[in-house]
């Protein structure tokens, strides 16, 4: 009799896991609490002084403390040594290999002469000045494979997202852990990772999650800087419906004036997106939506896409800004559209393709590309030229795709200029504006360049020999102003050549 009650245990647990797909976890290996600290840097002094939530608000200056730059998403410098009349003095000042790393996406950030880059599971602290290697912290013993766009930075605390969803707090200063915390699983049923930049908002820390637009349904999530507990989580999809996918992997936008949060949610998986579920009023799929920073609460959401034949959905940089004195999202979409949302009521207010050929119905001809007219890679906006500056690939799906980079006028959403890149569209590269009228990108040759910001001409080049993936940062130390971007599994810091006084 035990032995028939033991088999009947047995098959219970295993017919609920197979069915529930949520009740099997992997549970992940105990991380490291140490860095590894360079002996040989040990007598390098660095300021101590902690980064304060008004120092996050006036990001960029000196330093570049979050993701995008600022909070918009503007990935705009205001910089202004580096200028079109000097940029042909413009010189490699450093580099930092990161040995055996694949190609790199991450965002340097920069505070008080360090920089933080980023590996998957793994974060690197430099001088800023000289790319000196300061320490390391790798998660596990073993090297992560995939990839990492970044850390976010407050107080004494970097945070940063392992592959496997664990939010960790490390020292600034030193890189060892202060505290952990896993936000999602990986299991039977579920396929959450992340890659994404931490978004601090005040004491809190915002999070997506990545599903490989399957598995179950993406979410945002907030933590106290301090001890790392979870305050709110807002689900992107109805608990109860079958849909799967929803992700909400990129860094999204925030309102401190508002305190508020601007996320996009990714699309549902291919076999789904005619799913009568999917209009379902808490279905949030393909959707912008603006939450309370405080208790995550939905003040809006706004659907653009319906039943698109592919993964064409708006996880893309989220750019803030006030157009004719009217505050408003602008968002160049993955489907070919360029968006400009209200940003306080949700509401689409203008329209404009970006690309030359879209085409969502036809059997024959599905455009724009499988990868979408634009994806993640960091657009950037100009306060001097209003405009935007956008990577754009451009063809239609089994075709050749080129990259193309396209000034867009924020408030027509007119295209003002068009430049060609060199190379193939492996890589995708971001964008940054700054004060000297520049625009810095990259090409698929693996050429860094610069473009005049007015009419799009290019006025310097620097060939990497590596893919680029990365959007540039720039900063300034002791006066003068660098420009870094990754490119390989390498640092490049670029700056102006000054001869030595005679």
């Amino acid at each position: 009799m035990a032995k028939k009650l033991l088999v009947i245990a047995m098959l219970f647990l295993l017919l609920k896991s197979n069915n529930s797909g949520s009740d099997m976890k992997i549970e992940s290996p105990p991380l490291n609490e140490k860095s590894f600290k360079n002996y040989f840097a040990k007598d390098l002094k660095f300021s101590t002084k902690n980064v304060t939530f008004q120092d996050l608000l006036k990001s960029p200056g000196s330093d570049w403390l979050v993701y995008h730059g600022d909070y918009q998403a503007t990935h705009y410098s205001p910089l202004p040594e580096i200028n079109r009349e000097n940029i042909k003095n413009l010189v490699v000042k450093w580099t930092f290999n990161i040995t055996d790393a694949p190609n790199l996406r991450s965002s340097p950030i920069v505070h008080n002469g360090i920089m933080y880059v980023t590996v998957a599971n793994e974060v690197q602290a430099l001088d800023a000045e000289t790319g000196q290697w300061l320490w390391r912290w790798q998660a596990y013993k073993e090297r992560g494979k995939g990839i990492n766009r970044g850390v976010a930075i407050y107080e004494n605390k970097l945070f940063f997202s392992t592959s496997d969803c664990r939010l960790v707090a490390l020292n600034k200063m030193t890189g060892d852990l202060i505290w952990s915390t896993q936000y999602a699983t990986s299991g039977q049923g579920q396929r959450y990772f992340s890659t994404m930049a931490p978004l601090v908002t005040k004491d809190r820390v915002v999070m997506g999650v990545g599903n490989h637009n399957d598995g179950e349904g993406g979410f945002i999530v907030a933590f106290s800087v301090s001890d790392g507990k979870e305050l709110w989580r807002f689900r992107a999809l109805p608990p109860a419906s079958s849909l799967h996918g929803a992700p909400t992997w990129l860094t999204g936008s925030y309102d401190p004036a508002t305190d508020i949060v601007y996320w996009a949610i990714g699309t549902l998986p291919d076999r789904q997106r005619s799913n009568p579920e999917s209009y379902l009023p808490n279905a949030y799929h393909d959707s912008i939506v603006a939450l309370n920073a405080k208790d995550g609460r939905l003040k809006w959401s706004v659907r653009l896409n319906k039943q698109l034949p592919m993964d064409w959905d708006p996880n893309e940089p989220l750019i803030l800004t006030e157009v004719n004195n009217r505050k408003v999202i602008l968002l160049a979409d993955r489907n070919g559209i360029f968006y400009s949302i209200d940003r306080i009521s949700g509401q689409i207010i203008s329209t404009n393709p970006f690309v030359k050929e879209i085409e969502w119905n036809s059997k024959k001809r599905l455009c724009p590309s499988i990868r979408g007219a634009t994806n993640w890679m960091p657009p950037s906006l100009s306060p001097i030229t209003r405009l935007v500056y956008v990577t754009t690939l451009e063809g239609c799906a089994g075709e050749d795709n080129p990259f193309i980079i396209k000034a867009i006028d924020s408030a027509s959403l007119k295209i003002k200029w068009s430049y060609f890149t060199r190379g193939t569209n492996v890589a995708a590269p971001g964008l940054l504006a700054t004060a000297g009228n520049i625009v810095f990108g990259s090409e698929g040759s693996g050429h860094v360049v610069a473009i005049d910001a007015v009419n799009g001409k290019k006025l310097w080049d620097f060939g990497t020999g590596r893919a680029i993936f990365g959007a540039p940062v720039s900063y300034s130390l002791n006066h003068r102003q660098y420009i870094s971007i990754v490119a390989g599994s390498d640092v490049y810091t670029f700056g102006l050549h000054k001869p030595a006084a005679k």
